[in-house]
């Protein structure tokens, strides 16, 4: 099993890069203790702990009841160097911003429902920048009203890719220490700051949606044009090194016995355990996923507590049918039901992210590639929509949107046991109706509508989810997320928004 990253490591080295890539420039305090462990989930000791590295590492500059104080680093300021550097990793950051061009603009017209733009937190200061011009560091205002639209929203997953986003961006280089990328982009017709506030002060969701698919499109073309730039203009042209894109939604959470929960709870949902067979023996668990048997225990222990198996003394762990009742008592543990909602804001990012993905897939299914999904389409009480996707992302060539799409998908195997158990066999029938729709939809070229058809099982995933927990398991919590609509007009990629 894939070592852990502790809560300690992952919070440091987010930190740690934010800063030597000047998203916080030199002079500048960091954000408190209390915003750090809101944003990362983590306690105040552990960014106390990150802050004394910091500053043992000379990043930071720490005085009494005061924010840590970002230090320049001279050493670490030689242009030509960091040129280099970004060149070896220039089509991995091309292909940042261009998933970002992609599903941001989803993503923001989503969170700005019902949002007023000048109680934002930096509003004031993107209001600044558009009167006064772009200075150094004049970018960074508008980024940050970026990440208040999206937390905004109440999806905290939106508000942590956009942080992941700026960590792969090289944004503060472009802006910073490209005078090419900010006469072609910064300075050139209608700034970014004055396209974000002039869209959040729209009324029209559709409008929105493309202003800022046109400006993030722009962002993305400049980009490009910047790095084709320095390429020329640089003596001797680097080897390729790529850029590895990360986003772990998990971090932190990811205990071991978890995943050992999550793993066999997605195989009880798909059948591959099916109720009345054993699981392995608990030595040979310890063995396939290469922890102790503490571990595996522990995992085994959390199934039966969610009434999944039941552990017979001397003869092994069955797999049982669900326990409703136990699942109501699970209603009081606010660990469970933080994870219900983690998944339900899974699923909501998938509608929004699964369209854009899907159009760019659609072209390139093979003749072979179809067939297969027929035939597999004749087997009774198969998750048609887990297969189709793994086709999608097979043709997902953006390296970002299809880590994005895989960890989105891990998130949404924790749900198996709500939506595809065989107690919901009509919920399960009905999506599968709908995924032949969409599939039907691709044989004939159809690529807008097969884009369509995919992203609206997600959506009814979502629906049928919402009012299951809320109704039947009485989780009150998940009143206030929001069911993204169907797409209005064709192949925009946008959703509007209603409560269902």
């Amino acid at each position: 099993m894939k070592p852990q990253e502790t809560k300690f490591t992952f919070v440091y080295n987010e930190i740690r890069q934010c800063i030597l890539e000047g998203q916080i420039p030199p002079g500048n305090s960091l954000p408190s203790s209390r915003m750090y462990c809101e944003q990362f989930h983590v306690s105040r000791y552990t960014i106390n702990r990150v802050f004394d590295a910091l500053r043992a590492e000379g990043l930071v500059d720490i005085q009494p009841r005061l924010a840590p104080i970002v230090v320049s680093k001279k050493d670490t300021c030689n242009s030509s160097n960091t040129v280099f550097e970004i060149l070896k990793q220039r089509e991995g950051i091309l292909q940042v911003y261009q998933t970002f061009a992609l599903i941001l603009p989803s993503l923001m017209v989503f969170s700005l429902q019902g949002c007023d733009v000048e109680i934002m937190p930096h509003y004031k200061q993107a209001m600044k920048v558009l009167r006064l011009g772009y200075s150094s560091g004049g970018w960074d205002a508008p980024s940050k009203l970026v990440y208040d639209i999206l937390k905004i929203g109440g999806n905290s997953l939106f508000s942590e890719l956009y942080s992941t986003f700026g960590l792969y961006n090289k944004l503060a280089f472009f802006a910073e220490n490209c005078p090419y990328f900010s006469e072609y982009f910064l300075q050139r017709t209608a700034s970014v700051t004055s396209v974000i506030i002039d869209t959040l002060k729209g009324n029209d969701p559709l409008t929105k949606y493309n202003r800022l698919s046109h400006m993030y499109q722009e962002l993305t073309d400049s980009i490009e044009k910047t790095l084709n730039y320095l390429l020329e203009t640089t003596p001797e042209c680097p080897v390729q090194t790529g850029l590895k894109f990360s986003w772990n939604p998990m971090r932190g959470q990811d205990y071991y016995y978890s995943k050992i929960v999550d793993d066999i709870n997605l195989k009880i949902g798909l059948g591959e355990y099916s109720v009345g067979m054993y699981l392995p023996y608990e030595k040979q668990l310890a063995g396939q996923y290469d922890v102790s048997l503490s571990t595996v225990r522990r995992a085994l222990a959390e199934l039966e507590q969610r009434g999944f198996v039941k552990t017979l003394n001397g003869k092994g762990t069955i797999v049982i049918e669900p326990d409703d009742t136990k699942l109501h008592q699970l209603a009081l543990n606010s660990g469970y039901v933080e994870k219900a909602l983690r998944y339900l804001h899974a699923l909501q990012l998938m509608v929004l992210i699964i369209h854009p993905a899907s159009l760019a897939a659609a072209p390139h299914f093979t003749k072979a590639e179809l067939d297969e999904l027929a035939n597999r389409f004749t087997s009774p009480g198969s998750i048609y929509l887990t297969d189709i996707l793994e086709f999608i992302m097979k043709h997902t060539t953006l390296e970002p949107l299809y880590v994005i799409l895989s960890e989105t998908n891990h998130l949404l195997e924790w749900g198996h046991h709500f939506a595809y158990y065989p107690s919901k066999k009509h919920t399960l029938t009905h999506l599968n109706k709908k995924v032949i729709l969409a599939f039907q939809q691709l044989r004939e070229g159809n690529a807008v509508s097969f884009a369509d058809g995919i992203a609206d099982c997600y959506r009814y995933n979502l629906v049928c989810m919402k009012k299951h927990m809320a109704e039947k398991y009485r989780f009150h919590n998940v009143a206030n997320i929001r069911v993204p609509e169907k797409y209005q007009t064709a192949g925009n990629g946008f959703f509007r928004t209603a409560d269902s």
